[in-house]
């Protein structure tokens, strides 16, 4: 059944692939998992039988992003289609939202067909949902072999209902997201409608369209991830390679421990039943707590990796040692993180991604895009002259230590100030110390208020600092965010154009350009954007 988040809003829901033995449930899951993560980010969990024969079930998380500012979130899962495994089905069926049923073609596999399609029929109705209102698509599967029914056949014997069909070969991937989109595009379209979600931003006529376009977003970044290295199979061909994030629990039985575990031939008493769903659900929060070990050691290893690289080709000591830091601390995160899960805690969050040299200038791009608006008026917290003025209470010793590394600094500009009978008012102190050395952090600031207050005599300096997601690109197209400290510092003159396009490449002058350069020397970068008031703010944004 559904679950909703309102205030996280996410929107959990269950598809289930239902059909015959054999007829490409599972390697339907394993070809979604392909297509739309072969990073690996989430794992396939597969029971299986010492034959390789689901046993309990196939289970992949997937998430298609934000669906009109939903997070939406599927649990897929396959039923074992063998007829010893009724009460199994039975109880994996249980709240289902979607169906997606299965066929295999050929002319030989109709009555199995029809027999399964009856089946399903009834376990619905043994969980109380009505089959002819649970959202259902069929796939008609296995095109590429011999002797295989017409779509017309298929259709009389099995979509009674008019339900939507799709042709495919799953072995090649064809048909394959298709099948899934329309099963998604109509279990969201029906959660919609049935709990009334247009009040909360979620039409039920826009549905389609944007779980197409986040489907489209899916394959797009997997496409981009692993490039064209992997040729679609001529038809009959070796079929596409499967992604190896994927976890499978082999289980040898006997026929006598099938039928036991089972209940019988006739599917069993309650007692065993209520013991089948339990096994189920252990097994289902296994299966969650495996892939959540794989995404934090994913994380947290690609971080690491990441920062081993820079730390590599960096030759300045503060580079170096900001990468060194920063490895560490991406160990203890991936450390905490494996931790909270096997303890059952709340894992830390995970950090962005790190970018390497060949992402610098993606990183300015993307972060003048976000940061080319006008500026609000600053909200003042302090008109009073530095450093007459007090230090505001701090929230946390990371804030405490970022406010007294930005305060040093302006302690450090006051000849400066006083010279030119500048001010500074800190307008905003938020975030927490980036890579750097703080004493590199005071060294920024003093550089840069010099510089402001050297072009605006007896202007009014705002200083403001905050935690900034920036989003990366690099050179094959992928996309990451990654938190940047952004120093902004803005006073009432304009600086000159040329000094704005010289400053973020270390080639400006005066005690601004020597800012710009001690940017750089961390790997961050320097943008510029207007004040309400006409001045200039500058905006530096150091890695944290």
């Amino acid at each position: 059944m559904v679950q909703f988040n309102f205030a996280e809003k996410t929107i959990k829901a269950k598809v289930v692939f239902y059909g015959p033995a054999k007829s490409g449930k599972t390697t339907n899951l394993e070809q979604i998992h392909r297509l739309t993560d072969p990073s690996g980010h989430n794992s396939l969990v597969s029971l299986n039988t010492a034959q390789d024969r689901t046993l309990f079930f196939d289970l992949l998380p997937i998430s298609l992003g934000q669906v009109s500012g939903y997070e939406f979130k599927i649990q897929v899962y396959t039923v074992p289609g063998q007829v010893q495994y009724n009460a199994t089905r039975r109880v994996v069926l249980a709240g289902a939202d979607a169906i997606v049923f299965v066929a295999d073609s050929r002319k030989s596999m109709a009555k199995e067909n029809i027999a399964a399609f009856e089946n399903m029929k009834v376990n619905l109705l043994a969980n109380r949902l009505v089959p002819e209102k649970v959202p259902l698509v069929l796939q008609y599967n296995k095109r590429d072999m011999p002797d295989v029914d017409t779509e017309a056949e298929l259709n009389r014997q099995l979509n009674a209902w008019g339900r939507k069909a799709f042709m495919a070969v799953a072995a090649n991937g064809d048909g394959v997201l298709e099948t899934f989109g329309a099963a998604a595009q109509e279990m969201l379209q029906s959660i919609a409608i049935k709990y009334n979600l247009k009040d909360k931003g979620l039409d039920p006529a826009a549905v389609p369209e944007l779980v197409a376009a986040a489907l489209k977003a899916l394959a797009g970044k997997a496409e981009d991830a692993v490039g064209k290295s992997q040729p679609k199979p001529a038809p009959g061909g070796k079929p596409a390679s499967i992604s190896p994030s994927k976890i499978t629990v082999t289980q040898a039985q006997t026929a006598d421990q099938n039928a036991s575990l089972q209940g019988g031939a006739d599917g069993g008493g309650l007692v065993i039943e209520e013991l089948l769903g339990k096994a189920i659900k252990s097994n289902v929060d296994m299966a969650e707590v495996l892939s959540s070990v794989v995404q934090a050691v994913n994380s947290g290893l690609s971080a690491i990796l990441s920062q081993a690289d820079l730390a590599l080709l960096y030759k300045e000591d503060i580079k170096r040692n900001a990468a060194i830091a920063a490895i560490k601390r991406e160990a203890d995160l991936t450390q905490r993180r494996v931790h909270a899960i096997s303890t059952g805690g709340a894992p830390p969050p995970a950090s962005a991604p790190m970018a390497g040299p060949a992402t610098r200038l993606a990183q300015q791009v993307s972060a003048q895009r976000q940061s080319s608006a006008g500026l609000p008026p600053p909200k003042s917290v302090s008109t009073a002259p530095v450093p007459a003025a007090a230090a505001s209470p701090s929230s946390s010793p990371a804030l405490s230590q970022l406010e007294a590394a930005l305060k040093e600094g302006v302690r450090l500009a006051q000849a400066g100030l006083d010279a030119n009978g500048g001010t500074v008012e800190f307008a905003q102190i938020a975030g927490e110390l980036p890579l750097c050395p703080p004493a590199h952090v005071s060294k920024l600031v003093k550089a840069a208020v010099e510089g402001a207050s050297a072009l605006a005599p007896s202007g009014k300096i705002s200083l403001r600092s905050e935690k900034k997601p920036v989003l990366l690109k690099s050179r094959d197209g992928s996309e990451s965010k990654r938190d940047f400290l952004m120093l902004m510092i803005a006073q009432p003159a304009l600086i000159p154009v040329d000094e704005q396009q010289k400053i973020p490449t270390g080639a400006g002058s005066g005690a601004l350009g020597e800012a710009g350069k001690l940017v750089r020397e961390v790997g961050g970068f320097t943008r510029f954007a207007p004040t309400s008031s006409g001045g200039t703010e500058a905006r530096f944004f150091l890695p944290m």
